[in-house]
């Protein structure tokens, strides 16, 4: 009688392998309903080391372009701050020198000279006190002569935007109001040409704010613009298809299932042989 060669069954091959594949099921499950939780299809560089790299590298640029951005906005409220205290000192320009027209008629007296005159000095004072003290988050900005620098990238160099904002007090070599009084014809026709100067040299400085402040808002609309495409460009290397990631899970477990049914019958197949022995 010849005999074929005995099974092993302290080591059964079909067995081991099904435990292997039970082991590559859960893992691969496993992985997929953390990619499901996180939102992320690359959690970790086992997942994909190179696109987790250019990810990273994506998002670590994005945030210094919305650093830049968040600079721009903040320097775009700055300027309509200033040019909310230019305005004001327009207005008062425009009543000072109606005030140095009435001062130069022959009707007025020396007594109506000097009451306009008190009026016309108060608003001088006003001029300088809105000068000092216009302010963007403690920074100064109408008291001296000033250029402001706004760092809307990385580069500290290629992507700064600069402005030159004069001294707008009445005492400042911009208005040069320090001296003027309307008490005298002479006087007040002389104040009407500084004035006239004076409300140049504002809308001149309000035009340049309105430039610079159109300047960065192209800026700051560009780079929200780069920013959604960056984003957009992280999300589709980084972010989990749902639907994709629920149906491999479901696959998983099936096989999963299956493996494990597989297994509980190679048990029973041993179990039985073992039994047989006794």
């Amino acid at each position: 009688m010849r005999f074929s060669m005995p099974a092993r069954i302290n080591h059964n091959a079909h067995l081991s392998a099904i435990h292997r594949n039970l082991g590559v099921h859960f893992e691969n499950a496993n992985r997929q309903m953390d990619q499901v939780a996180s939102g992320h299809r690359v959690n970790r560089s086992s997942d994909d080391a190179a696109k987790l790299a250019l990810a990273n590298d994506i998002e670590s640029e994005t945030r210094v372009l919305q650093e830049g951005g968040r600079n721009v906005q903040q320097s775009i409220q700055m300027l309509q701050v200033a040019e909310g205290a230019l305005a004001q000192i327009s207005d008062i320009s425009r009543r000072m020198r109606e005030l140095a027209v009435q001062s130069t008629t022959l009707a007025y007296s020396e007594s109506n000279r000097q009451s306009v005159n008190i009026e016309f000095q108060q608003l001088k004072n006003e001029v300088n006190r809105i000068a000092e003290f216009t302010s963007y988050n403690d920074l100064p900005l109408l008291d001296a002569e000033r250029e402001l620098a706004i760092q809307s990238g990385p580069s500290e160099r290629s992507n700064d935007a600069r402005i030159h904002i004069g001294d707008m007090r009445a005492s400042g070599s911009q208005l040069n109001l320090a001296a003027i009084s309307i008490d005298t014809i002479a006087g007040a026709q002389q104040a009407i040409d500084f004035l006239d100067q004076a409300q140049d040299r504002v809308m001149e400085q309000r035009n340049e704010i309105a430039a610079f402040h159109n300047r960065l808002q192209m800026s700051a609309d560009t780079t929200a613009t780069i920013v959604e495409r960056m984003q957009g460009a992280e999300s589709n290397i980084r972010d989990v298809d749902v639907a994709r990631a629920v149906s491999s899970i479901t696959r998983s477990q099936i096989l999963s299932q299956t493996a494990t049914g597989l297994a509980r019958e190679a048990d029973a197949d041993i179990s039985r042989i073992l039994s047989l022995l006794q």
